[in-house]
């Protein structure tokens, strides 16, 4: 997904970008606030030369870790299971064969949770494109 902005202002490694809406007016005035196309303004990560007043173009900084989060949870509960199973061959739990499942699949669920949390982007967004030269 890519969105154009007009950066606003610059503080150390964050700029603020506006982003520009396009194809939003309604056409039937001229004055139409729509028209404007200003809505929201949103925080990115800084690049090297970029001036207040620029436009910008922006892409989504969410990776394909973040966005499959919930599926990599379940797969990785599910391996757990079958991992413990798996030793179970070579390795007696006896009565706590159960528990061990649940234990084993909820410490994976746990590890896939934390590891997302890290990689978790500071920015929602992040500059692509500078007045036609790529970063």
């Amino acid at each position: 997904m890519q969105i154009r902005g007009k950066v606003v202002s610059i503080s150390g490694d964050v700029a603020e970008v506006c982003i520009i809406r396009e194809n939003t007016a309604c056409g039937s005035c001229s004055a139409c606030p729509k028209k404007m196309g200003v809505r929201d303004i949103t925080k990115v990560a800084a690049v090297k030369g970029i001036q207040i007043g620029q436009e910008v173009v922006l892409r989504d900084n969410i990776s394909w870790f973040i966005k499959n989060r919930i599926m990599l949870v379940v797969v990785a509960f599910v391996l757990g299971i079958i991992l413990t199973e798996a030793t179970s061959a070579s390795i007696s739990f006896g009565p706590y064969r159960g528990r061990m499942d649940l234990l084993v699949g909820g410490i994976l669920t746990l590890i896939v949770l934390i590891v997302s949390w890290v990689r978790k982007p500071r920015y929602l967004f992040r500059i692509e494109q500078i007045e036609g030269g790529k970063t």
